[in-house]
């Protein structure tokens, strides 16, 4: 019979180009929002995202989520973004789940629990998100919402780390230097350090100068400590301030001047460092 020789695969056929036109409906509806967002017409990008989140679209939820986060468009509403995120966050979308931890971790939108932030960086982090992976890191390594485990931070800093995120790069190096769940290797420690520099992290500028000052991995030379130590006071790193100040208060790589160092000094007291206050106030006396 001609219903049973045919019927099947037309209904198959049928199905699929159902699917189809859908996933190009989508498809397009994601298109034309991102346009819209992009030109900042929140509210429409707002009509297009949303009828998709209500489907199941995970991105088109996250953006939403985003939207009430921000207050694009439509007031701000951390209930109805965490709400969100979370639909997203469950279907394993990545950006939604890392955003998650970050709502937990600060109690924006929800009561604030670092364990459940752990649990949403977590789910990040294994599928390879280095920012997650980052905050898993740190989470090991200061016992935030997860029992204290260097030897667990040292892991996660080093799959971040191994993907260019200069934060990552900075933890473990500090874990190199301490030997801290890993073995010391202050070589290991300056080559970490120069990568998060070199990307213009502050933290990862003036540690590498603290290597260069103190001969730690490499061959001590105050000329590049100094280098690199006031690249990072020149992005208002206060430990920064204070370490140029120290430089030019013993004269290491520089002659001694302690009207530049009080200079650097106020900076870093003015941010509320309290090494550099004592320091202007030792000075002060002299």
């Amino acid at each position: 019979m001609p219903f049973l020789r045919f019927g099947l695969p037309c209904r198959r056929l049928a199905l699929l180009s159902l699917l189809t036109f859908s996933l190009g409906s989508a498809h397009a509806g994601m298109t034309e929002a991102q346009a819209a967002y992009d030109r900042e017409s929140y509210k429409e990008a707002f009509r297009e995202w949303m009828p998709l989140a209500e489907k199941g679209n995970p991105a088109a939820q996250f953006h939403i989520a985003d939207l009430y986060l921000q207050g694009q468009g439509l007031s701000v509403d951390e209930q109805q973004a965490v709400k969100w995120f979370t639909k997203a966050g469950r279907q394993g979308y990545v950006p939604a789940q890392y955003q998650l931890g970050q709502l937990y971790a600060t109690g924006r939108g929800v009561k604030r629990d670092p364990a459940e932030a752990f649990e949403w960086y977590r789910k990040a982090a294994v599928q390879g998100d280095a920012k997650a992976q980052f905050r898993i890191a740190a989470a090991y390594a200061h016992g935030t919402g997860v029992a204290h485990d260097a030897a667990a931070a040292a892991a996660w800093y080093g799959k971040a780390a191994a993907q260019g995120n200069p934060d990552a790069q900075v933890g473990l190096g500090f874990l190199y230097v301490m030997g801290d769940g890993i073995m010391q290797d202050y070589a290991a420690a300056a080559a970490l350090y120069r990568q998060a520099a070199e990307h213009g992290h502050p933290v990862g500028e003036n540690m590498l100068g603290y290597m260069y000052a103190q001969g730690l991995g490499l061959q001590q030379d105050y000329a590049e400590a100094l280098a690199w130590r006031r690249k990072a006071a020149e992005q208002d790193l206060p430990e920064a301030e204070f370490d140029v100040g120290a430089m030019y208060e013993r004269g290491q790589g520089v002659p001694v001047d302690y009207v530049i160092a009080v200079q650097w000094y106020r900076r870093a007291a003015a941010q509320g460092y309290a090494p550099a206050k004592e320091s202007l106030d030792r000075i002060a006396k002299k």
